[in-house]
């Protein structure tokens, strides 16, 4: 059984006099222990997707299914990375990361103990008191995602994680991800990751779906074979990238 199934999801929204489709017709699954990246030009619903899935929005019509079940509501089995960090200025480190559990009234030992866990295995220590203006950007997501992982999910959602960060601090990222994606530490079973980025996408996923452009629909599926850690100048590695690319070019003629 696939942890997430997705049947038939069509998001429709009302824009001035008229009604634009943002996805139609998008139907993929995720299996236990993958990392599917999804791409695709802007305005092709990535976003949209994933809070869907996460059950912040409410299809048009379609069907959300995880681990065989209709999601109803807000999906208490995802965390989500945003682009833009989150956090909030007036909590430290630690208090950002523990606000999810305080929301679900954990105590405040097991909230420091989970915490502490989360902020050793992404590399904050020291910086447990600091709040957000002190941090890099780098530092920032680092907590995001920290954030999301504290919540112990069985689906990490990532929206673009990586696009607000300089090119260095991007790559370290990936790395820190692919490392504890590895590692068995975690509670995850897959995660599935929105970004514009087609060389991001194949170094770090197993699969790419490709959506096109007004509305988002499912151009292509794409499975990489590609042992890790991936060397993007191998031939293999380029075919794949200009096979995707071009498809992502075709949809936005």
């Amino acid at each position: 059984m696939a942890l997430l199934e997705l049947r038939n999801i069509k998001q429709i929204f009302p824009l001035k006099q008229r009604k634009v489709a943002v996805l139609d017709g998008i139907n993929f699954s995720v299996d236990k222990d993958e990392f599917v990246a999804l791409v695709g030009p802007s305005g092709c619903g990535k976003s949209t997707l994933l809070r869907i899935i996460a059950g912040l929005v409410k299809p048009s019509s379609g069907e959300v299914l995880f681990k065989g079940k209709t999601l109803k509501g807000i999906n208490s089995n995802v965390s989500i990375v945003f682009q833009t960090f989150g956090l909030l200025p007036w909590l430290d480190v630690t208090e950002n990361i523990t606000l999810g559990l305080e929301a679900r009234g954990v105590s405040l030992k097991e909230r420091l103990r989970k915490a502490f866990k989360y902020i050793d295995l992404v590399g904050l220590e020291g910086f447990e008191e600091a709040y957000p203006r002190e941090l890099s950007g780098g530092m920032k997501q680092r907590v995001g995602i920290a954030r999301a992982l504290v919540m112990e999910p069985e689906l990490l959602l990532m929206d673009e994680p990586f696009s607000a960060l300089d090119a260095f601090t991007a790559q370290n990222l990936r790395e820190e991800i692919l490392r504890l994606w590895s590692s068995g530490k975690l509670s995850l079973k897959s995660i599935l990751m929105v970004t514009h980025n087609i060389e991001e996408a194949i170094y770090m996923a197993d699969r790419v779906i490709v959506l096109s452009t007004h509305p988002g629909r499912i151009i292509g599926d794409v499975h990489i074979e590609l042992k890790r850690p991936r060397d993007r100048n191998s031939v293999e590695f380029t075919e794949l990238y200009d096979k995707i690319y071009s498809m992502v070019v075709t949809t936005k003629l």
